[in-house]
């Protein structure tokens, strides 16, 4: 077994614990309080009470929420992107299994946000790219991408996002100086 698939949904929220909004799934047996807002399927709920450890059912503590499930990343959602992101990954160049999962969680977030751009613009009208400069009123900025990066047709696509200009800061240092070499010699003279 590969340890790319040994990497869970639950390795990448650990990492990313405050950069999605995950679906709020109920845990039963779980404290919830006034105001805290659950999806136990189909429907949403939210608390009405303080230290609440009853199931949604319960319509004394929970009431009917008004939310969708495409305003969270799903579980479906990371799966895809583990999926994508195996494409473009390879395991061998690291030197443990931690700093393997590491890295690859954040090529999978590269994914994962490529994927939710591209599910809120269908049509592909806009362009997901660098800002090299913007300006609001008296408020301007600036972005600087590194000439080794522009010039890497396959490398260039990661730093479209925060998490793919992360995931090659993380694998710059492998990319130099990995040679094998095999001896051998052909079968004639």
């Amino acid at each position: 077994m590969s340890i790319l698939d040994e990497i869970t949904v639950e390795d990448f929220k650990n990492l990313f614990t405050r950069d999605f909004p995950y679906l709020p799934v109920y845990v039963a047996g779980q404290a919830y309080f006034e105001g805290d807002v659950v999806y136990y399927e189909p429907n949403f709920f939210t608390s009405l009470i303080d230290a609440n450890t009853t199931s949604p059912e319960n319509t004394d503590n929970w009431e009917l929420y008004n939310d969708s499930v495409n305003n969270y990343i799903q579980d479906s959602d990371i799966e895809r992107a583990f999926t994508e992101a195996k494409v473009n990954f390879n395991p061998t160049l690291f030197i443990d299994d931690e700093t393997t999962k590491m890295v690859f969680c954040y090529l999978a977030a590269h994914y994962l946000v490529i994927d939710l751009n591209n599910a809120n613009n269908p049509l592909g009208l806009g362009i997901m790219g660098y800002t090299r400069s913007k300006t609001v009123g008296s408020v301007s900025e600036s972005y600087d991408i590194p000439e080794w990066l522009l010039k890497n047709p396959m490398l260039s696509s990661f730093a479209a996002t925060g998490y793919g200009r992360k995931y090659l800061s993380l694998i710059q240092p492998y990319l130099v100086g990995n040679i094998i070499l095999s001896r051998g010699r052909t079968t004639y003279g």
